[in-house]
Order: C-alpha cells, then structure tokens, then sequence
C-alpha cells in the first residue's frame, strides 16, 4: 500500500478518500483518519508533510519554520528561497500546481 494512504500525523491510520478530510500543501494532497488529525496538520504544515517539490524551480526539499511561505485559497505553497517565492508572487497561476 503506498505510504500516501497513510494519515501523516498518526502513520498507524489509514487516511480517508473523503474530502473533508483531505488538505494540500504545495499542491499535495495529504489524507487524514479524523478531523483531529486534520486540524493538527492544518495548524503546522511544516511539521507534518516531509519533502516537497518548489513549484518554481522544481527543487526538492524539505521545509522548515524559516522557509519562505505563500498563502493561497486552496492551500499554502513553501519555497526553498526567497527568489521562488516572488517568482511564484508575480504569477501564482503559473506556478500553481491543482491536483484534484
């Protein structure tokens, strides 16, 4: 089974296909076993989500309290510096990766 099936803040869950219990981080879809797990994972992304992709330059890496952090309506977007970040500032929808 893959790992992304797995709730990521209690990895002994199976995460739910229901989309109340779905959020995104950087275009990823993460699932979760509950509603408290989903709210924990809300609350700080970056604890949770491990490696993710700069939607900008494609770089992988993994995101820490300093990263450069963009808000959008469907999720918050990390960087790996702050030159990616305004990239993707100038023209989000470039860059934004929709993943249904």
């Amino acid at each position: 089974m893959s790992r992304c099936l797995f709730d990521p803040v209690d990895p002994t869950r199976i995460g739910s296909l229901d989309r109340a219990l779905q959020a995104r981080v950087n275009g990823e879809i993460y699932r979760f076993a509950s509603a408290l797990t989903r709210a924990r994972f809300v609350k700080d992304p970056v604890r949770w989500c491990g490696i993710l992709r700069d939607p900008v330059s494609g770089v992988r890496f993994f995101p820490d309290r300093f990263s450069p952090r963009i808000p959008t309506t469907e999720s918050p977007y990390f960087f790996e510096s702050d030159s990616t970040a305004l990239a993707f500032r100038k023209d989000p929808e470039q860059y934004a990766i929709h993943r249904r």
